[in-house]
């Protein structure tokens, strides 16, 4: 497995969540307005960590180039 992969599967697990975590605010799973609000930080933070992932692995791609 390349660290490309790696990097791949890394994101696409990040990805999984941050969709559980927005189906679960979506049906109505967050018990009160505290909980919400850490749901949506570490919603905003999957998301971030997608991007740095992306940045990282465009990064790679311009070295092998």
């Amino acid at each position: 497995m390349t660290v490309t992969d790696l990097l791949q599967k890394i994101k696409a697990n990040l990805k999984q969540r941050k969709t559980e975590i927005g189906m679960s605010m979506v049906e109505g799973r967050m018990a009160d307005l505290q909980s919400y609000h850490k749901h949506v930080g570490v919603a905003e933070g999957l998301q971030q960590s997608i991007e740095i992932i992306d940045e990282t692995l465009k990064k790679l791609n311009e070295e092998d180039e």
